[in-house]
């Protein structure tokens, strides 16, 4: 199965996941989506990451996290960057720190990172999603 838009799907494969109470997720592989997985874990917003093997085929497994209510973490996100339309945003512009309420994911020419780490390390990229607080 082929997806336009393989990040937002990952993206609504957690958030779903979460809804209905999930310990895990599986994910199709691929080398980006682990980057943003382990972003994403570096955050706090998923314990861990596995790689793992189904019939001949590579998927990541993306183990949950939730809060002392039972809520899960990524509940409310949004797509900023699509296959048709890619958002780039120089350091200074990225949304998010320390007290904001959103957390930007970025892909910068250091790799994936969040936008407490782009803002740390000066760089800008294009903002592939946001998660709200």
């Amino acid at each position: 199965m082929t997806f336009t838009d393989p990040i937002s799907d990952m993206m609504i494969r957690l958030k779903n996941a979460g809804m209905v109470k999930k310990e895990f997720v599986d994910i199709p592989y691929s080398s980006f989506k682990e980057q943003i997985l382990n972003t994403l874990k570096e955050e706090k917003y998923i314990k861990k990451v596995e790689t793992i093997e189904k019939d001949n085929k590579k998927f990541l497994r993306a183990f949950l996290l939730y809060n002392s209510e039972g809520k899960h973490l990524i509940f409310n996100i949004k797509n900023i960057s699509t296959p048709g339309r890619r958002i780039y945003m120089p350091a200074k512009n990225i949304p998010g720190g320390k007290s904001d309420y959103v957390l930007a994911i970025l892909s910068t020419s250091r790799g994936v990172c969040s936008s407490r780490k782009a803002k740390e390390l000066g760089v800008g990229g294009e903002i592939l999603f946001y998660i709200y607080k």
